[in-house]
């Protein structure tokens, strides 16, 4: 039955401590703390009131009016204590100010008016109010105090206040000054743990601002070194675009940039993989870390779309990035790169075509961020661009180099036959003047010719004449008796003179060229338009064979027309010369 007791008992009083505490107001320190007090205040009030009352009746001093009071008094502060509930603080601690105020003047005039020393009762009046209303609650109940001693010293002075008979000191003396001592430290230990409450609250609000400062520092710290590596990766990024922009070989090319992103950068590990003329592999061309080379001499490639994050890639045309590459679906384990934690793979794309993928490895896990992902693929781009012109470079040197070769060919053949045509193409120019050479080609002539070099040999040089890279002839060179040996000048002099007779010589054959042909055309049009003077067959074969032969200076031409199988040879119209 006890225990029963005991568990009832629990949650009554819990439920008594709960209707009894004090308002919380979120949002609003300064009126939860003023709650607080007025409540204790509130309460305080109460329990010295009831408990004045009950001493004073077993002490035999009650009176009808007393109890009366008391009634009066309860029901103010149930009053104010339900204002202040409802969130009305500011008013319900104005009123219990007044109220304390008022008794505090009752009680002074019951107990010998000014004489007596309950007038101190009037500090606790102002220390009230400050707590509650602030510098103006002071000044404000300060004045009131001081109004109303004032008016209780002029009363008895005027005779308005019976004088105060003192009488012998009794239990009722001690219950005042017994109450008034307990609402003073009642008061005064709530103002206390309200003060030592802002106290703490401003402890844990200034930790709260240290952690929080402490936050924005590293906050700020962070921001700063992502800034700083931002910084680095764009200068990193400017400097490799700037010194890539003009190399067009490219294999040097491939070296320089995945070097330049390893050591700008930090990466241990960057390759450029190429996608091969079919399309289907991608072929590592390029890489700055040891495995990567023994990759390269291996001849390493994978296969688009299917093998490890680099065929992802190009199947896909968009960046991937592996924070770890433990965990990423389509990482390719590679035992020639084993320190790998992370890695990303951008795509190279020039001219809106995808031609192969930059891969970099980093032995730090989650090493690349959405910055480095975007900084990164600028760079890409500026890669993919710059191999798209080098590529571009090289089949333009190799497109010259053909037409080099196709035109060196062609003038190797004119030249060709020309010699033919013209076998004593040759002079000689000594003291006795300009003769043709003849047949006689000395020794270094003939080396000069076959090896394409100068041959000097004792006092003469023999220069071979060079026409698109062909060899056309020989320039020889005799120093007088005693003259001594050519020197390393006279033979580079020597050589542009040659060379300039190259270009002359070439000249002068493309110009015969061009009058033999236009001598032709020429020729062509005057036959043809004679053919056509007339409209009848019989005439235009007469004239054509007559023309074709005296143009061509044959001795005998046959033209023959008839149906097929009529003549026996129908390869030409124009028969050979008979």
């Amino acid at each position: 039955m006890e225990v029963k007791t005991a568990k009832g008992t629990r949650p009554m009083w819990t439920w008594i401590r709960r209707r009894l505490a004090p308002p919380v107001f979120e949002g609003d320190e300064e009126k939860t703390r003023i709650a607080r007090l007025l409540n204790v205040t509130l309460l305080s009030l109460a329990a010295i009131g009831f408990l004045a009352s009950g001493l004073g009746s077993l002490a035999g001093g009650g009176s009808p009016i007393v109890l009366i009071s008391v009634a009066v008094v309860a029901l103010l502060l149930l009053v104010l204590w339900v204002i202040m509930r409802r969130g009305r603080v500011r008013l319900a601690s104005m009123l219990v100010t007044l109220l304390i105020f008022v008794l505090s003047g009752g009680v002074v005039y019951a107990l010998g008016t000014i004489r007596a020393p309950i007038v101190s009762i009037y500090f606790l009046c102002v220390a009230v109010a400050g707590l509650f209303l602030g510098i103006r609650g002071i000044v404000v109940f300060t004045s009131l105090s001081l109004l109303a001693l004032l008016g209780l010293l002029w009363a008895e002075t005027s005779g308005l206040l019976p004088p105060v008979v003192q009488g012998p000191v009794g239990l009722t003396q001690w219950i005042t000054w017994a109450a008034v001592l307990v609402a003073v430290a009642l008061f005064f230990g709530a103002a206390i743990r309200s003060l030592n409450e802002a106290l703490d609250r401003a402890n844990r609000y200034a930790a709260r601002l240290e952690d929080q400062r402490v936050h924005l520092t590293e906050m700020v710290e962070e921001r700063t070194r992502d800034l700083e590596r931002r910084t680095r990766y764009l200068e990193a990024t400017t400097t490799t675009a700037r010194d890539i922009a003009s190399e067009l070989t490219l294999d040097t090319l491939l070296d320089r940039v995945v070097q330049a992103i390893s050591e700008r950068f930090g990466f241990y590990h960057a390759g450029i993989f190429l996608l091969d003329p079919s399309g289907e592999w991608a072929e590592l061309q390029a890489a700055s870390s040891e495995g990567g080379q023994r990759m390269i001499e291996r001849g390493h490639r994978l296969h688009v779309g299917s093998e490890g994050i680099v065929g992802y890639v190009i199947a896909q045309g968009r960046p991937h990035v592996a924070l770890d590459v433990g965990e990423d679906a389509v990482y390719f384990d590679n035992p020639d790169l084993p320190d790998t934690r992370s890695e990303i793979a951008l795509p190279l794309r020039a001219r809106g075509e995808i031609i192969g993928v930059l891969d970099v490895q980093s032995r730090e896990p989650a090493a690349f961020g959405p910055d480095d992902v975007a900084v990164l693929q600028t760079l890409a781009d500026q890669v993919a661009m710059s191999i798209s012109n080098a590529r571009l470079f090289r089949q333009v040197e190799e497109s010259l180099e053909a037409e080099r070769r196709a035109f060196g060919e062609l003038s190797r053949q004119a030249w060709q036959y020309l010699l033919q045509i013209q076998t004593d193409l040759g002079f000689l120019s000594d003291a006795r003047g300009t003769v043709p050479a003849g047949d006689l080609w000395e020794p270094q002539m003939e080396t000069a010719v076959r090896s394409g070099r100068a041959t000097p040999q004792n006092g003469t040089v023999a220069i071979p004449i060079k026409v698109r890279g062909q060899v056309i002839g020989v320039v020889d060179g005799r120093k007088p008796e005693g003259a001594g040996t050519w020197t390393s000048e006279e033979i580079d002099l020597l050589e542009a003179l040659t060379a300039q007779l190259g270009v002359a010589l070439e000249s002068a054959r493309l110009y015969q060229e061009t009058q033999h042909r236009a001598a032709q055309e020429q020729l062509l049009s005057e036959v043809t338009a004679r053919m056509r003077e007339t409209l009848d067959m019989d005439t235009v074969l007469q004239t054509a064979i007559r023309e074709i032969g005296a143009a061509l200076d044959f001795a005998e031409v046959e033209v023959r027309l008839g149906p097929e199988g009529t003549m026996k040879d129908l390869q030409t119209l124009f028969a050979p010369v008979r």
